[in-house]
Formats: C-alpha cells, sequence, structure tokens
C-alpha cells in the first residue's frame, strides 16, 4: 500500500467516524425528542379527557335549563314551543363559563317574567 492510498484510507475512516458519530447524535436528539412528544401526547390527552366531561356537564345543565323552561311554559299554551337548539359547533371552548352564565342568566330571566306574569294575574 502506498502512502496516498494509506492516506487515502485514513481519510475514509476518519470521515467514516464522524459521519458514525453524527447519525449517532441525530438518534440520540431523536430519542429526547420522542420522549418529549411522549410526555406532551399524555398532557394533551388528559387535557382532551377533561374537556370531554366538561362539554357532557355543559350539555347536561342546559338540558336541564331547558327543561325547566318548558315546564315554566306549559301553561303558556298560545306559544308555539320548540325543540331544543343544537350546539352550536363553533362556540369557542375556551369560553364556555361565559356561555354557561348566560343559560344561567337567561334562565333566570324567564323565571322572573314568568313569575311576574303570573303575580299579576292573581291580582287582577
Amino acid at each position: 500500500m502506498t502512502s496516498e492510498e494509506s492516506s487515502a484510507t485514513r481519510r475514509y475512516k476518519e470521515i467514516m467516524a464522524q459521519v458514525t458519530a453524527a447519525a449517532g447524535e441525530v438518534r440520540r436528539a431523536d430519542g429526547r425528542r420522542a420522549e418529549e412528544l411522549r410526555h406532551a401526547l399524555i398532557g394533551l390527552e388528559d387535557e382532551m379527557v377533561r374537556a370531554g366531561e366538561r362539554a357532557r356537564l355543559t350539555a347536561s345543565v342546559v338540558q336541564l335549563h331547558w327543561e325547566g323552561a318548558l315546564d315554566l311554559l306549559w301553561a303558556e299554551s298560545w306559544m308555539n314551543l320548540r325543540l331544543r337548539p343544537e350546539p352550536n359547533r363553533n362556540a369557542y371552548p375556551h369560553r364556555l363559563d361565559d356561555y354557561d352564565a348566560e343559560v344561567r342568566s337567561r334562565s333566570d330571566e324567564l323565571r322572573e317574567a314568568v313569575r311576574r306574569r303570573w303575580y299579576s294575574l292573581r291580582r287582577g
């Protein structure tokens, strides 16, 4: 083997060692990133479970308010009562507390309006 071949062989081995080291570092970095993503996924799954529970709770509360409204308005035979509207799929999930408060407020307003009406009918 000539010194030129020996030099080329040495250089080839150096380059291959660098490539192997770089590939190892990429594998280690990928492993770390995969672990980070696994932890993030666990957190996201927990958030999804909580969001689903919250959505079911909100739907139940809205259903109770709707049934309460129907009960309050049952005697109003002149009024055409409709089916409960479907949920707004474009609503902002981060505003659920606001929406719940609005439903509660409207329910209270209806209850008060019915109470005033019945009170005025009894007096009249």
